[in-house]
C-alpha cells in the first residue's frame, strides 16, 4: 500500500514542478512529516504521519531480516536511511 502512495508521490512530483517545489519546501520546515502529509492530501493523495513511521519500521525490519540471515549476527543498523528520507531523495533525483 505504502509503496503505490510512494508512487503516486514521486509520479506526481515528476509532472507538477510547483507540488514538487512545496513538497520540499515542506520536508525542510520544523514539522516536515505533518506538512509533506499535508501537501500530498491537498494535491489528492491520501498520505498520514502514520503511514510514514510504518514505512519506516517495515523496511528497518525488512533490512534487519535481509543482513547476514537477520537475528541477532546482524550488524547494528541506523534510521539513517528512512522510508521517508528515502522517497524525498527520489523526487530530487539526488
Amino acid at each position: 500500500m505504502i509503496d503505490l502512495l510512494f508512487e503516486q508521490i514521486r509520479k506526481a512530483a515528476a509532472e507538477d514542478s510547483l507540488f514538487k517545489a512545496k513538497l520540499l519546501k515542506a520536508y525542510e520546515g520544523e514539522h516536515r512529516i505533518i506538512a509533506f502529509c499535508k501537501v500530498c492530501n491537498e494535491k489528492g493523495i491520501e498520505i498520514y504521519p502514520m503511514d510514514l513511521a510504518d514505512a519506516d519500521e517495515s523496511m528497518y525490519a525488512a533490512m534487519r531480516r535481509s543482513t547476514n540471515g537477520g537475528g541477532e549476527n546482524s550488524p547494528h543498523l541506523n534510521w539513517q536511511e528512512e522510508a521517508f528520507a528515502s522517497l524525498v531523495r527520489d523526487i530530487t533525483g539526488e
